[in-house]
């Protein structure tokens, strides 16, 4: 009799947990397949685009610099609460930063905010080599010391070092970015110069090694801490700027829009897939929409998918495994271009300012991306 039991037991179990585990797994699928929707949060303070997003210690978010439009800047900072659901002032940079600006979260949680032009269509006296502090707990920002080169529109991303790399920028109005790179040391306050790029990033990603993958032009290049240098690591099939990128679970790199031919080339809906191992590109999916100008749009959500936020007024979402775009429902964007997508502490995704294709004028529109 306890046999018999016994016997029905294991194929309760057996029946049962299948069962379980089916409904698991068609859970899993469901919130796999969800692409999530967009939703309006509070408007920014003042409307911008090429502006800075960085996420602090609190969950707070820093927007800094940018600019209203062609000749206007905002050298000023606001943050946004996401428990309020709102911006609010958050003081003046000590130097007047438009486009161009980088924002780096340091270990120590203050953020360093580098170069920039403080005018648009402007000569180089308007490129700045100098460098500023925020510190979230006094709320100040105070100046630490120039960089080595006057640059806007460069790259910058903190090293697992706690040094910060900056790559490439523009150092006058022609456009041609600049073949040089310098680290940011926290510990002195400091700057020095390190490698040699071949050419400016458009974006920088931090691979699994802890070197740093700089993608621009051509294709890529890989930057060793250790020792310093760049060496080339592969040409995109087409050459592009003004892309964005992110990492993927697998640790290969999903490079995505963007425009060819220069400054006025056509804007692309292909992407490509970067595997550091072998130093090479292959194909990806294509987009549902043409996009560009979305260099600070693309974010690697919790799950390992990627969202695309900018570039177009919907975005969409990038599923490794079965290497497909889908839309996002909701809201659609009137800022895109130039926008910024900062990933939160709950998962969610501030979408922040940016223009379209229509009006040129940025937006002090704000919004969520609810997964």
């Amino acid at each position: 009799m306890n046999t018999r039991w016994s016997e029905l037991v294991v194929v309760a179990l057996a029946v049962f947990g299948a069962s379980g585990l089916v409904r698991g797994r068609a859970a899993w699928r469901v919130k796999a397949d969800s692409v999530g929707r967009i939703v309006p949060t509070g408007d920014t303070l003042e409307p911008r685009f090429d502006q800075t997003a960085t996420l602090l210690p609190d969950g707070k978010v820093l927007i800094a610099a940018g600019m209203a439009r062609n000749g206007v800047i905002e050298p000023s900072a606001e943050l946004y609460d996401p428990r309020a659901g709102r911006f609010t002032f958050a003081g003046k940079l000590t130097s007047p930063r438009g486009w161009g600006t980088t924002a780096t979260l340091l270990r120590s949680g203050k953020v360093l905010i580098a170069g920039g032009a403080s005018g648009s269509w402007c000569g180089a006296s308007c490129y700045l080599a100098s460098a500023e502090l925020y510190d979230p707990i006094t709320g100040e920002f105070t100046p630490t010391a120039n960089m080595t080169t006057a640059r806007a529109g460069a790259r910058a991303i903190l090293l697992q070092n706690s040094n910060v790399l900056i790559v490439g920028g523009n150092i006058s109005s022609d456009s041609t970015p600049t073949e040089t790179a310098e680290l940011y040391h926290p510990s002195t306050g400091s700057f020095s110069v390190t490698g040699s790029p071949s050419e400016g990033a458009t974006v920088l990603v931090s691979l699994r090694d802890g070197n740093v993958a700089a993608l621009g032009g051509s294709g890529a290049e890989i930057y060793d801490p250790s020792i310093g240098r760049f060496a080339p690591a592969g040409k995109f099939s087409i050459p592009r700027g003004k892309f964005g990128a992110a990492l993927l679970p697998d640790g290969s790199v999903l490079v995505a829009g963007g425009q060819v031919s220069g400054a006025r080339g056509p804007t692309i809906s292909s992407t490509e897939i970067f595997n550091p191992a072998t130093d090479k590109f292959t194909a990806g999916p294509e987009m549902n929409f043409k996009r560009y100008k979305l260099m600070n749009a693309v974010v690697r959500l919790r799950d390992g998918r990627i969202l695309i936020a900018g570039g177009a007024d919907q975005p969409e979402v990038y599923d490794s495994i079965s290497n497909s775009f889908r839309p996002v429902k909701g809201s659609k964007l009137d800022g895109y271009c130039f926008s910024t997508s900062t990933l939160l502490p709950n998962g969610e995704v501030l979408l922040a300012g940016g223009y379209n294709t229509s009006t040129w004028v940025a937006v002090n529109h704000a919004w969520l991306y609810q997964p």
